[in-house]
C-alpha cells in the first residue's frame, strides 16, 4: 500500500527538520529527556494532523507551532498534577558555559524569542504567530534576550581580561 504524497513529503521533512525542532524543545522543556518525549509527540500529531497543513507558507513554522502548543498542553497537564514544568530551568549556568547552556539561563520568552529569529530566521511575523503573542510582545522579548546575551558576553570577557 502506497503512501499518499503529502504524508511522504511531511515524513521527509519532519527527517530534515529533527535537530531544528529539538533544539526548539530543549529551549521549552530545558532538559533533553523531556525534549526528545516532546519532539516525538508533536512528529506524531503532525503525520496524523498532515492533512490540515495546505501547503501554504513554511512547514517548519507549523511544525515549530505544533511544538509550542504540545508544550503548552504538557505544562498545563503537570500544573494539574502538581509537578513543576519550569524546574529543570531554574539552574543557571556559569557564563563561560557552552552557549546553548547559556540560551537555557534566559527565561523561556526570551530563549525562544532569540532562537527563532537569529538561529531559526523566522521573521518577527512569524516568529509571534509560533509563540501565539503579538509582534510587538515578540520584539520586546527578542530586544531584551539579546541585552541579557550582550550583559552575559561582557560579563565573561572582563572576567578573561
Amino acid at each position: 500500500m502506497t503512501q499518499p504524497t503529502q504524508m511522504t513529503d511531511i515524513r521527509r521533512d519532519l527527517v530534515a527538520l529533527l535537530p531544528r525542532l529539538r533544539r526548539f524543545a530543549l529551549l521549552l522543556t530545558g532538559a533533553p529527556a523531556d525534549a526528545d518525549d516532546l519532539v516525538r509527540e508533536v512528529c506524531g500529531r503532525a503525520i496524523m494532523k498532515s492533512h490540515l497543513w495546505k501547503g501554504e507558507g513554511r512547514i517548519e513554522h507549523w511544525l515549530f507551532s505544533l511544538l509550542r502548543s504540545g508544550w503548552n498542553d504538557e505544562t498545563r497537564k503537570r500544573r494539574r498534577g502538581g509537578h513543576d514544568a519550569t524546574a529543570a530551568r531554574e539552574a543557571t549556568p556559569p557564563a563561560d558555559a557552552p552557549v546553548g547552556n547559556v540560551l537555557l539561563s534566559l527565561p523561556q520568552g526570551l530563549s525562544c524569542a532569540f532562537l527563532l529569529a537569529d538561529v531559526e530566521h523566522f521573521s518577527y511575523a512569524e516568529c509571534a504567530a509560533i509563540l501565539g503573542i503579538p509582534v510587538e510582545t515578540f520584539a520586546a522579548r527578542l530586544s531584551s534576550a539579546r541585552l541579557e546575551l550582550s550583559a552575559i558576553g561582557l560579563e565573561a570577557s572582563e572576567r578573561r581580561a
